[in-house]
């Protein structure tokens, strides 16, 4: 496995499909394996329904206490068997184009740990 990308979520039912519409668009052709999880913090919305909808793996934490902004990274941390892992917000979208180009700065620069993008707010 080459890329894990981990999506934390938390009763995203309005907006899940188009966060994981937008990152099987941008993944559709990279040439390389890609592995999508769900790490949700127990939903009580139709959030985790909708996403089943998709082939990937969905983890969830047993109670809502172990729940926490950072918690949610860490438990698709815990279960992401990429060399390289990227984590979106279940309420965000992958530009299509992101991916390639910070893959690529990754690849030139043995220096660097890591890559963000940029968050355009609407």
């Amino acid at each position: 496995m080459y890329l894990s990308i981990v999506i934390k979520s938390y009763n995203e039912a309005a907006k899940i499909a188009r966060t994981l519409d937008s990152v099987f668009q941008a993944t559709r052709e990279l040439p390389f394996a890609v592995e999508v999880i769900l790490a949700d913090s127990c939903s009580t919305d139709a959030t985790v329904e909708i996403a089943r909808q998709y082939p990937i793996r969905i983890v969830q934490f047993q109670h809502a206490e172990e729940r926490g902004c950072g918690a949610g990274v860490q438990l698709g941390y815990q279960f992401a068997q990429g060399e390289l892992i990227y984590f979106l917000d279940g309420d965000m979208e992958l530009m299509p184009d992101y991916l390639p180009k910070a893959i690529a700065a990754l690849e030139q620069d043995a220096r660097l740990a890591g890559v963000a993008g940029v968050l355009e707010d609407t």
